[in-house]
């Protein structure tokens, strides 16, 4: 117990007398600052104390900092730092922007960068003040992408701008999106051939608002553009050449003559000032006053142009002659060999020089049955053959995919060549249709058969459709034929009228809801009595069919009187006259009903080639509709029409003894 006691009192002696030291230390460094004239104070605080006089002690004290996790500031920093990287992508691809726009975006991610390092690094209790700048940011880089003119953004939100690019892309990028693409061709002295021109969906457009996309594609400068050539005397002859070619001047025609003028120069022209590049264009040079030449040597005509080989000849005065061949390697209309090789010497005006031009690769038609749309596309782009699409309703191909083309696998043909390919639109299922004239434009643009059915409908108006044969979203099968029931409206039973006077006609007419018209003709029965009528009695017709009825104007009155004088004779023989023989009437025609439909006129005039064509077309089509109408059909110029457009026509209920009359644009 004792040496317990002892033992505490040297610890604490022990512990005093270095607390003495630690203490002496202190004030010594404080008198060491003092002696140095500075002016900072060190002041040691109890629990500073404590942690040294712990540590002369020997013991050890660990101190526990608790680092608190912001999870969310650091995830929304994160977020920011990728935003940014984005942002800053789009500003380098985006090929509008500018040199200091890029710089400035650059300038921007680099501080978002170290910003977002620190936020994250940075230990402290809060962080609430970073959180917000954090989110402030990532509000203000999403505005600049989705909200800002940044045009790279838009392509990959909606339709792209397809301008300048090739075909094959564009038909790509179709496929793809579930999008059917119609093609155009025009032709373009700034657009590359078989590149886009233009399209009918303007970019950024969301791919959701749109299922159809109609682009144009160039095909190469335009054979029939007007142009302005100036007046081309006194040019040498490269001059000429090059103005040439790069108007695409295709039916020049040069010729040499003597002249005093400067040798190789013109010095005539057939004609200046606007040219279509098509018409013809002649253009005389000099050759000065003698050839001064009698033997030429030729030279290489491989790769050269068809108009540069003709000037050639023309200006060395040689006899020539064009052949054409396909080749792979030569392009077209320029020369692949000729028949005397390229350094021989030829007299003037002697023997004739055959050259072969290129028709261009020879191109033999695949295989389409395995092939794509994108790979039939790729095959035409690269082989410059065009494609002309139609499409049509099969059940028994997918949608998109080709049914058939217009050439026979493995014909051969040029560039430029046009192949028709008709496409799929997939299984037909019957849509819905506001009227009669809806459905026949539909099926005849479809080549989907069908016929008609007539039938009397007390609630369907008359040539109104009472069904079809097929409901709406039924499938259709290939070859199958729809039925159209078309309304002759509410039957009606002709009355008799026969004796009745023009009044009582009237009354019995109106009263079942026909109409009438009324003509006159001589007999025995009392005037405007009832003699005949156009639909015999018991009739069945539609409600507003028009009855003709035929009234009796009273008996004809024939005064004959004559006289025989017999010379020699004082007795005047008086024959008695004969009695006149009855007059039968004519027989009334029998006039059947029958409508006129606006769909009989716009089939019967469709895709006829001019007025009169379409003339004759519709008396035709109209008569066989109702057989013995009277058609008649006139063609008129008529300023604010086009070709073949209806001026005047009649649509409506007639019948076979009516005159119909029709005036179309020539």
């Amino acid at each position: 117990m004792a040496n317990k006691k002892k033992s505490n009192n040297t610890s604490t002696k022990n512990k005093n007398t270095t607390v003495k030291k630690n203490t002496e230390i202190v004030e010594e460094k404080n008198k060491i600052t003092d002696d140095n004239n500075t002016t900072s104070l060190s002041i040691i605080e109890k629990d500073d104390l404590d942690d040294l006089i712990e540590e002369d002690l020997g013991i050890k004290k660990t101190k526990t900092i608790k680092k608190k996790r912001h999870i969310f500031t650091n995830l929304i920093l994160c977020i920011v730092l990728l935003v940014s990287l984005v942002f800053f992508v789009f500003s380098i691809i985006d090929k509008n922007a500018s040199i200091i726009s890029i710089i400035s975006s650059l300038i921007f991610t680099l501080f978002v960068i170290i910003y977002s390092v620190i936020g994250i690094t940075y230990h402290r209790k809060s962080k609430v003040t970073i959180l917000i700048s954090g989110l402030l940011l990532l509000v203000y880089l999403v505005i600049n992408i989705f909200m800002s003119n940044n045009n790279t953004v838009k392509p990959i939100l909606g339709v792209e701008d397809f301008t300048g690019k090739d075909l094959t892309y564009v038909v790509k990028w179709a496929s793809k999106n579930n999008i059917t693409l119609n093609q155009d061709y025009e032709y373009s002295d700034m657009i590359e051939e078989y590149k886009v021109i233009s399209q009918d969906i303007p970019y950024g457009t969301k791919l959701k608002d749109i299922s159809d996309l109609k682009i144009s594609i160039s095909e190469g400068p335009n054979p029939y553009k007007e142009i302005v050539v100036p007046s081309m005397l006194t040019w040498d002859a490269d001059r000429v050449i090059n103005f040439v070619e790069e108007n695409y001047l295709s039916n020049v025609i040069v010729e040499f003559v003597s002249s005093d003028k400067v040798k190789d120069t013109v010095i005539e022209q057939s004609k200046s000032g606007n040219l279509r590049r098509d018409d013809e264009l002649k253009i005389t040079f000099s050759y000065g006053e003698e050839l001064g030449f009698e033997e030429v040597k030729l030279i290489d005509f491989t790769n050269m142009s068809k108009f540069r080989i003709e000037f050639y000849m023309k200006q060395n005065h040689l006899n020539y002659e064009f052949d054409d061949d396909f080749s792979n390697k030569i392009k077209r209309n320029h020369a692949i060999k000729q028949s005397i090789e390229a350094g021989e010497t030829v007299h003037v005006d002697g023997d004739r020089i055959n050259v072969t031009l290129s028709k261009g690769p020879e191109i033999k038609v695949p295989d389409t049955s395995k092939m794509s749309i994108t790979e039939l596309t790729e095959w035409a782009v690269k082989n410059r053959v065009k494609l002309e699409f139609i499409d049509k309703y099969d059940d028994s191909v997918k949608e998109g995919e080709i049914i058939s083309i217009d050439k026979n696998t493995g014909d051969v043909i040029e560039q430029r060549s046009t192949i028709k390919v008709t496409l799929s639109r997939g299984k037909l299922t019957m849509p819905k249709f506001n009227s009669y004239d809806d459905f026949k434009n539909w099926a005849d643009k479809f080549e989907i058969k069908y016929e008609e059915k007539r039938e009397f409908n007390s609630k369907v108006k008359v040539g109104e459709v009472i069904s079809y044969s097929y409901k709406t979203g039924d499938t259709i099968k290939n070859g199958d034929t729809i039925i159209v029931t078309i309304s002759d409206g509410e039957k009606v039973s002709v009355p008799n009228l026969k004796g009745l006077s023009k009044n009582e006609a009237i009354n019995k007419l109106k009263k079942v809801g026909l109409n009438y018209s009324f003509r006159y003709q001589s007999s025995n029965s009392s005037k405007n009595t009832v003699i005949s009528q156009s639909i015999s009695s018991g009739s069945e017709v539609s409600t507003g069919t028009t009855i003709s009825v035929t009234l009796s104007s009273g008996k004809s009155s024939n005064n004959n009187s004559g006289s025989n004088n017999n010379g020699g004779g004082n007795n005047n023989t008086n024959p008695t006259p004969s009695p006149n023989p009855p007059t039968n009437p004519a027989p009334e025609p029998v006039c059947t009903p029958c409508t006129i439909l606006r769909s009989y006129v716009s089939n019967a005039i469709d895709g006829k080639n001019n007025c009169e064509e379409a003339k004759s077309s519709l008396i035709s089509y109209l008569k066989s509709r109702c057989p013995g109408l009277t058609v008649n059909v006139s063609c008129v110029k008529k300023d604010g029409y086009d070709p073949m457009d209806v001026i005047q026509t009649f649509i409506g209920e007639t019948n076979s003894c009516s005159t119909v009359s029709y005036i179309l644009a020539s």
